[in-house]
Order: C-alpha cells, then sequence, then structure tokens
C-alpha cells in the first residue's frame, strides 16, 4: 500500500509539473510564437526554432516587419487578422521593388545569415550551411 501511495504522489506531482511548464512557456512566449521547429521549404530547405531565438532575447520585432517595414513587436503581431502576412514571400515575391529581396532564400540570408555572422549580445550563430539547412530527402521522409 506504501508503494502504491508513492507512485501516486510522484504521478500527481508530475501533472503538477507539466502544468507549471506549460504556464511558464506560455510566459515567456507571450506573442504565442510557434514551439515547434519550422521548415522553410525551398530548392534546400531550411530549419528554424522560435524557441532558440526568443531564448537568446530576441524580440519579434527582430525579425517581423510590416510592408512599410516598421517592426512588429508581440501586440501588433497579436492584432493581425491573418498571420500569414509574418510570411516574407507575402511581401517578399516578383513585385517586391527591391529586386535583390523578391526571393525568400535572399530575405533569410540576408537577415539570418548576417545576424549569426554579427553576433547577438556576444553569441553567434551557426555558419555552416548544413547547420540550417536540410537534405531534402530527409525532410521529404525518403
Amino acid at each position: 500500500m506504501k508503494k502504491r501511495g508513492t507512485w501516486l504522489k510522484a504521478v500527481v506531482m508530475a501533472v503538477v509539473m507539466m502544468g507549471f511548464g506549460t504556464v511558464m512557456a506560455q510566459a515567456e512566449n507571450p506573442a504565442g510564437a510557434p514551439q515547434d521547429e519550422i521548415i522553410i521549404d525551398g530548392k534546400k530547405p531550411a530549419r528554424f526554432m522560435h524557441t532558440t531565438h526568443i531564448d537568446l532575447g530576441l524580440s519579434c520585432a527582430t525579425c517581423h516587419h510590416d510592408q512599410d517595414h516598421q517592426p512588429l513587436n508581440e501586440d501588433a503581431i497579436k492584432a493581425l487578422p491573418d498571420a500569414s502576412v509574418l510570411q516574407c514571400v507575402s511581401c517578399h515575391n516578383s513585385d517586391f521593388a527591391n529586386a535583390e529581396l523578391q526571393k525568400a532564400k535572399d530575405v533569410f540570408h540576408a537577415r539570418c545569415r548576417t545576424c549569426h555572422q554579427e553576433g547577438y549580445q556576444g553569441k553567434n550563430g551557426p555558419k555552416k550551411c548544413s547547420d540550417c539547412h536540410i537534405k531534402k530527402k530527409a525532410y521529404e521522409g525518403c
């Protein structure tokens, strides 16, 4: 009987801690940024983790901006009627005025690679292509 009580306490504690962890994750991620790894599709798909960047102290506005290139903070992002406008291709496409930033690859390389090389608060991001890009076969599950 004593083992059952100990086991039950352990289960209850685990459930409480899981709930606490969820509350803490929401507190650290108030804008509701995706928690899962995002795969940016393309000829050479790349992986991206919002949580990694949030944990560094970067704000949403570091990367996300509106059509007038004004930074979008968490409140502005929450107020968007359609989150698809956060995707670069919603503006950066063949209609974009700057021909050098019409392709997703060029946008990401301009923003991400530059930041990874220059660093943030003394920390540099991965610099090798294979650190972010994944093999297409692995991505497609082949």
